[in-house]
């Protein structure tokens, strides 16, 4: 399986499941497919995006004030202590002790995320933009109460989950999993007799996160035992669980950690491992994919595991093949399996060397070891331009249809670029030998990826520009326009907060060179929702970099805001490049001292506040 199939999978089995209808069990899931993409491409952009869900795609968008996240996993008591210790870096960096450190354990809910705000019900869709399911509370959704700043109420963020008992004493018998019959029903236009029954009944409910029953440690605590702890507060929730919880509560812990596109980095989940088994291997088979490298699927003798048969197993890269030595004769050991490849955990017993390949399986180029990759060396790989255009489709988000199938019989029939597909006309398409509803759905998909609102940053991700996945792709398009990105130096990105040497060299030189092609889609006018933007007011900080850190009088957010109208360039951390440190209340000692030492003037935030004439 080739990492861009790796993906499809993903997407495929992750729709299946938001649905109520899942191909995959959830450790499968998280443990072998999820797990091996981290494994091979950790900064895969498929891992920097909340995992959307499609219930109530008929209904009206609602864009979220916040995004809802999704959240990272740990399996093991070695993850959780990893996490801990990323917790204590951050917690150094504020001096704060190590046993004033506070975390809290909740149990987390299989069910469907939404949020409730200002009398409306949204789904987490995308985590930008979900949909309107606010008719469901007439159904008979019952909206139960959380509990913020010491009053109760039923708003924020939650799950929509049904008691597991009731679901085991009445629809058991007719359902396969508590999460199918929910997303089922919420998503649907006529209630079945059971999903009206359970609504009557009152089963079906909107949980707040913060009416959950939680408990509190300490960091000791959560190193000694984290199973134990998690345990202990899963076995109390009455509703079905996939792990528990694990954040941060120290509030200054969590402004310094932040977060990525597609988590909280001051929490994390915590979830089970799956089942193991040793096979043999009798084969391997070698796959490219989008960014030409060719990965290795090990054929194995069948063995039955967890009720499937399993005859295939990722070898991950050539690399592990090599270093492990998994040739034919080799046994393996693997984790639980769910419809198609699962997961290589480690030999159990060497086998004959590892026969690895010198031409590209796809398209005959010489392939060679980049590090621990096997890489195609042509230019015209059709396994990459099929992965290319499957890439643009599903980062794009807002169009359907155009999955490996449909990719790999237009690029069979010679349309390999997006130019030619946004051309093609349902008369095409059943030259094809697509079928005349299936190609007039096609064409209408097209129009709709054009028509359908979606964010600029999305659109420039697609493209698939090495090192420009959504969350820089997102940077970039705050600070220049999309149609000039033609124009964009290393000079300019460097200056841009996020963006490192290696990638302010690279992205300029690639967007020039892929240009061409991205203008023709650009220009094909898709409805984008650009980036925020504001007119700059000079000041003396205009073109300064600078870093707030510590508790402030103000919020900090606006703050920074504020200071970006003014012209300035804000960072998340002192650097050499950083004018100004802005500091509030309880700023740690070495954060100063860093800061002198790079020569970054210090200022507090009444200082600050004089010198852009905020205050007199």
């Amino acid at each position: 399986m080739t990492t861009d199939e790796l993906v499809a999978l993903l997407t495929r089995a992750n729709e299946a499941y938001r649905t109520g209808n899942p191909i995959i069990d959830d450790d499968t899931f998280d443990h072998i497919y999820l797990a091996e993409l981290k494994k091979r491409e950790p900064e895969h952009p498929y891992l920097d995006q909340v995992q959307p869900d499609t219930v109530g795609a008929g209904s009206s968008k609602i864009r979220h004030t916040e995004p809802m996240l999704s959240t990272d996993k740990a399996y093991n008591q070695e993850e959780v202590t990893a996490f801990v210790v990323r917790v204590q870096k951050a917690a150094d960096a504020q001096e704060i002790p190590s046993a004033d450190i506070r975390f809290r354990i909740t149990p987390k809910l299989d069910g469907m995320a939404a949020r409730y705000s200002d009398g409306i019900l949204a789904t987490r869709g995308n985590g930008q933009l979900g949909n309107d399911i606010t008719r469901n509370i007439k159904r008979g959704l019952v909206m139960l109460e959380g509990e913020k700043a010491g009053v109760r109420e039923n708003t924020g963020v939650g799950e929509i989950v049904i008691p597991e008992q009731y679901f085991n004493d009445v629809l058991a018998d007719s359902f396969s999993h508590p999460r199918n019959f929910v997303t089922g029903l919420i998503g649907a236009d006529n209630l079945s007799e059971e999903a009206k029954e359970a609504m009557q009944d009152g089963a079906v409910q909107f949980v707040p996160y913060s009416g959950l029953k939680a408990s509190e440690c300490d960091v000791e605590d959560l190193l000694a035992d984290a199973e134990g702890l998690c345990e202990k507060i899963e076995k109390a929730c009455i509703y079905p669980l996939d792990g528990s919880v694990i954040d941060v509560l120290n509030l200054e812990l969590r402004i310094e950690m932040g977060a990525t596109n597609h988590h909280h980095n001051w929490q994390i989940a915590k979830k089970s491992k799956g089942v193991t088994a040793v096979a043999e291997i009798e084969g391997i088979t070698w796959r490219t994919g989008r960014t030409r490298r060719i990965t290795p699927v090990l054929n194995v003798k069948t063995i039955n595991l967890s009720g499937a048969d399993i005859s295939n197993v990722t070898g991950h890269n050539a690399g592990n093949v090599k270093n492990l030595n998994v040739g034919v004769g080799a046994h393996i050991e693997i984790v639980r399996s769910g419809e198609v490849i699962p997961k290589l955990l480690g030999v159990v017993k060497p086998g004959k060397d590892a026969d690895i390949p010198d031409l590209c399986p796809a398209c005959k180029a010489p392939a060679k070891m980049e590090k621990d990759f096997l890489v195609c060396q042509g230019e015209t790989c059709v396994a990459q331009i099929e992965a290319q255009l499957q890439h643009f489709f599903n980062t794009l988000g807002n169009i359907d249809l155009f999955g490996p199938s449909t990719i790999n019989t237009l690029v069979e029939n010679d349309i390999r670029d997006l130019a030619a597909i946004y051309k093609l006309q349902a008369s095409d398409f059943e030259g094809m030998g697509f079928g005349p509803k299936q190609s007039t759905n096609l064409v209408a998909q097209l129009e709709r990826s054009r028509s359908e609102e979606v964010e600029d940053w999305r659109l420039l991700a697609a493209f698939g520009i090495h090192h420009l996945g959504k969350g820089d792709a997102k940077k970039l398009l705050a600070v220049y326009k999309l149609e000039a990105l033609d124009q964009l130096t290393s000079e300019q990105l460097i200056e841009i907060p996020g963006f490192g040497e290696i990638t302010a060299e690279s992205i300029p030189k690639s967007i020039a060179l892929h240009w061409l092609a991205m203008k023709t889609i650009i220009d094909l006018g898709f409805n984008l929702r650009k980036e925020e933007k504001f007119d700059v007011t000079e000041s003396v900080i205009t073109d300064q970099f600078i870093v707030f850190t510590g508790a402030m009088q103000s919020s900090r957010d606006d703050m920074k805001a504020a200071a970006q109208r003014l012209g300035a360039n804000v960072q998340s951390a002192v650097n050499k490049k950083t004018n100004y440190l802005v500091i509030g209340e309880k700023v740690g000692a070495k954060k100063i001292e860093k800061a002198e030492s790079l020569g970054t003037k210090v200022v507090t935030e009444a200082e600050y506040l004089v010198m852009i004439g905020a205050e007199s």
